[in-house]
């Protein structure tokens, strides 16, 4: 009976992981992974390659270190009696601005709660070195990797939009700009939200060529778990040719770009789908040598991450017929 429980128990935890996983990568908290769909109808079922090898590595370091379960006890209530407490704090934040409950009774509530959530891990603090301190050192370890992802990743796309030019300028100036514009779409992913990603300036500046339709795509991350299909897309129309695409999803919706672009042909937008080329930027992050916005060692930590990430088509489902990496440099 204690076997099948463990099963049933770990195979919980390894969904919850890749849940949690690709929540982080929608809300910017982690570097993109492969996502991977188990089911036709459950878009929920997903396997995250990357996320379960890591699990499995820690799982056997796990055992390793402490041998038997015993010796796991103090590393298991310091766990769960923290896990108990961040999610009394918590509920409070949902009750107030979800729930729409009264501050007063909702501190009320989770006062109570959390004070015997308080008593556990005071208690259980008393096993800090027999063991406590693995999950403490597991949770600051991938606190600080998100803080160090988070920060550089906020940097790059403060950087992007620096670089990057009005819209309106650019449609003003695009015939001067361009001087061909061949048949077919050209699909550009940018995180630039306001204006003419860099990327696509260096393209046409260097080959003065731009598709007859160009479609520049960002993704915004919205906090809810879904956005309905009515909501997600929003296409503006700027002119000669040109269109930006915005795609709301939630943290439970992986991004699909040549699904996006059929939803979007839903919706009117009306383009040459037969012949869609998609452009990505290939992101060369270097740190600034004098005066950076980011201390040596997180900048470091922030460009492994980088290194390791998943690259940018299999997160997106981007074909590989058709596809155009364009290098960026970027100084942070």
């Amino acid at each position: 009976m204690a076997a099948l429980a463990t099963i049933i128990a770990s195979q919980a935890l390894i969904s919850g992981v890749f849940s949690l996983s690709r929540q982080a990568m929608q809300m910017g908290l982690c570097p993109r992974m492969r996502i991977v769909p188990t089911s036709s109808d459950e878009a929920g079922q997903i396997y995250v390659p990357t996320a379960n090898w890591l699990l499995m590595a820690g799982t056997l370091l796990v055992v390793v270190l402490f041998k038997t379960s015993d010796n796991l006890a103090g590393a298991y209530g310091i766990a769960v009696s923290g896990t108990m407490l961040i999610t009394t704090i918590l509920l409070y934040r949902v009750a107030i601005t979800r729930w729409k409950w009264p501050p007063a009774f909702a501190i009320l509530i989770i006062v109570v709660f959390g004070a015997v959530d308080s008593i556990f891990l005071a208690s259980n603090s008393l096993k800090i070195f027999e063991g406590g301190w693995f999950p403490i050192t597991v949770g600051c370890a991938m606190a600080g990797l998100m803080l160090c992802w988070q920060r550089g990743s906020s940097l790059v796309r403060q950087r992007l939009q620096e670089m990057s030019m009005p819209l309106q300028q650019f449609i003003d100036n695009i015939d001067n700009m361009v001087v061909a514009r061949p048949p077919g779409m050209g699909v550009w992913l940018t995180k630039v939200a306001h204006g003419a990603s860099p990327v696509l300036l260096h393209h046409i500046r260097h080959n003065s060529v731009m598709h007859k339709t160009l479609v520049l795509m960002t993704f915004i991350a919205d906090r809810r778990p879904r956005v309905p299909f009515g909501e997600r897309h929003e296409i503006e129309r700027l002119g000669h040719g040109i269109y930006h695409v915005h795609v709301r999803l939630g943290f439970m919706q992986t991004p699909d770009i040549p699904l996006t672009l059929k939803n979007c042909q839903m919706l009117g937008f009306t383009a040459d789908m037969e012949h869609v080329h998609y452009y990505i930027a290939h992101e060369i992050v270097a740190r600034r040598a004098k005066h950076s916005a980011m201390a040596a060692v997180p900048f470091a930590v922030f460009a492994f991450l980088t290194r390791i990430a998943s690259r940018a088509p299999d997160f997106f489902k981007i074909p590989a017929d058709g596809l155009s990496e364009v290098g960026f440099r970027i100084e942070i």
